[in-house]
């Protein structure tokens, strides 16, 4: 009987060892390098009807074959905790034919300034835990470990009231009538000093060039962007742009806008 106990002792911590291994496999936590990246997540501020509103905009790393694709997604908000779900593209029932990529927008509404703890959930996937922080000049998202998806950006400045941007597009031909619609646009703004830095609308880079969002531009021929803070009545603007239209037709083309989301 000793001899048939003695024989089994081993058997049996070998098992044991054999089932705390698959223990062990199964219970271990997803990691980020086990998981490809299928999203890009994005900051963005509206600027409509005077009111500011704060969103995420994710959209898939892959293209698909149709443009109206979206990303089924919700969002929840507990105090000063967020909760972003994303799941899987879904395939719209009539197809708009060409190559994007499937998005949705989140909208986490009007937020003042403050921290917040912010998770990102991808369906089954070990939720990413992040904190958002809320000033007079920015957004900042710090996700440590985004486990699913990358970061566009970490940092979205924010665009001071009472500021203007666009551009003039121009017929090269009419280089002089550009010069004198600054000059005139200089009699009733100012110039603005802003932080270099991505506005989302628009972005100030180091060397203090403007560049504005492809969304934005609507003409291939040459132009020239536009910054500057205005005070004045909103109706000298309106003039001033309105009579360069009328007498220079389609030579110039003037597209501006303001914070208060309105469009010149």
């Amino acid at each position: 009987m000793l001899a048939y106990v003695s024989k089994m002792v081993p058997l049996l911590c070998l098992l044991l060892v054999m089932q705390a291994c698959n223990t062990d496999k199964t219970e271990a936590p997803v990691l980020d390098t086990e998981i490809a990246k299928e999203y890009e997540l994005d900051l963005w501020e509206t600027l409509d009807n005077n009111t500011r509103t704060f969103q995420i905009r994710a959209n898939t790393i892959q293209s698909q074959d149709c443009l109206n694709y979206y990303i089924e997604s919700s969002i929840s908000r507990k105090g000063s905790n967020f909760e972003i779900n994303l799941g899987k593209p879904q395939i719209p029932s009539v197809c708009e034919r060409g190559i994007g990529t499937a998005k949705s927008t989140l909208d986490l509404g009007i937020i003042s300034n403050g921290t917040y703890n912010l998770t990102v959930k991808l369906g089954q996937i070990v939720p990413s835990a992040g904190r958002l922080v809320v000033s007079n000049g920015s957004f900042y998202l710090s996700i440590l470990n985004p486990i699913g998806f990358r970061m566009t950006r970490n940092n979205l400045l924010r665009v001071p009231d009472n500021t203007i941007w666009g551009y003039i597009g121009y017929d090269a031909n009419v280089l002089p009538v550009v010069t004198q619609f600054f000059t005139d646009l200089a009699g009733i703004s100012q110039n603005i000093d802003l932080p270099k830095g991505y506005y989302g609308h628009f972005n100030l880079l180091e060397s203090g060039a403007i560049e504005l969002g492809n969304a934005q531009i609507a003409t291939d021929r040459p132009m020239q962007p536009i910054l500057r803070r205005f005070q004045a009545n909103e109706k000298d603007l309106e003039k001033l742009i309105q009579t360069y239209r009328e007498k220079y037709g389609q030579s110039v083309l003037i597209r501006l806008r303001n914070t208060a989301g309105k469009e010149y």
